[in-house]
């Protein structure tokens, strides 16, 4: 009697135990598919999924000096909301295109003094260029031609014209306009002087141009070729005064600090360069020298070898 009593109260935790273990199974399953249509709702709506975070071509990968488009591009293979980049279906193209186009133009080697600095060079151009506020004026082409003349002085006139034809191209411009905008400025400059080099909206050509930009001072793309073309044309009328830049660039209505900055980078570079090259030729002249000795040594180790002979 007392065995079969304690037979049924174990049956009866046991059955207890198995109806509690499947209410438990049933609430869990339950929790789970509320909370999954919870997440999954949303995810068909547009929301951000891990495999959304993709980067894009679509987008122009630069956008204006300084600003970054790397959040648009992860965004942009999202499926929903869509972000629209800047009005206007501004797209420029990226600095690597530009690069490209000057390397499929200009295929000589260049020493590697010059090849570094041809680079830094058209990279800050690039971004100079595809900015929404450039624009070309006659002032910036006597910068770019005076530069280009100055440090590849060393180059022979065809490998000159070409680089120079390379990079202007690669920029999308006209090297032809850029020349002759500069022989037609260098030949003005040199019939004036440092006072008449100011802007004049009612005068010629350059001194409506130099009135152009005193006009729109605020919205003026400064470059450091601007401030090369207005010294070379001070350079050109032969002035020695430094308060004759100072002038200049105050009837500009624009600030001395980069403009000097950028006078004392491009001289200082413009310095390196002719040094590297300097030192180069010695080298070059020193290991000819030597060269020139070891074959001496070998000629006359020739000619006492003969002698024994005889």
């Amino acid at each position: 009697m007392d065995r079969s009593l304690r037979y049924s109260s174990l049956l009866s935790i046991v059955l207890g135990a198995v109806l509690v273990g499947l209410v438990l199974m049933k609430t869990q399953s339950q929790s789970r598919a509320h909370l999954g249509s919870k997440i999954a709702a949303p995810r068909s709506a547009g929301c951000i999924t891990p495999s959304a975070f993709r980067t894009s071509n679509s987008l122009p990968r630069f956008s204006g000096m300084g600003r970054s488009r790397s959040n648009l591009q992860v965004m942009a293979g999202v499926q929903g909301p869509k972000i629209v980049a800047t009005t206007g279906a501004f797209a420029p193209p990226p600095v690597a295109r530009t690069t490209g186009a000057f390397h499929n133009k200009f295929r000589f080697p260049l020493p590697m003094i010059f090849a570094s600095f041809l680079t830094r060079l058209l990279t800050e151009q690039h971004f100079v260029r595809y900015n929404r506020r450039y624009s070309y004026n006659k002032v910036f082409a006597l910068g770019v031609c005076s530069v280009f003349d100055q440090v590849f002085e060393s180059l022979s006139e065809e490998k000159k014209t070409q680089l120079f034809e390379a990079f202007i191209t690669a920029l999308d411009e006209d090297p032809s306009l850029y020349r002759s905008d500069q022989a037609s400025l260098e030949a003005w400059a040199k019939s004036k002087s440092a006072a008449d080099i100011l802007p004049k909206s009612d005068g010629d050509d350059v001194e409506q141009v130099l009135a152009e930009v005193a006009a729109t001072s605020d919205s003026f793309l400064y470059s450091k070729f601007f401030s090369i073309g207005l010294f070379r044309l001070l350079e050109l009328t032969g002035a020695k005064d430094p308060k004759a830049l100072e002038n200049l660039v105050s009837s500009l209505n624009l600030k001395m600090d980069p403009i000097i900055r950028d006078l004392n980078y491009y001289k200082s570079s413009l310095s390196a360069l002719i040094q590297a090259q300097e030192l180069k030729r010695e080298s070059e002249a020193r290991a000819a020298k030597k060269r020139e000795e070891a074959a001496a040594k070998k000629t006359e180790a020739i000619k006492k070898l003969a002698n024994r002979q005889l």
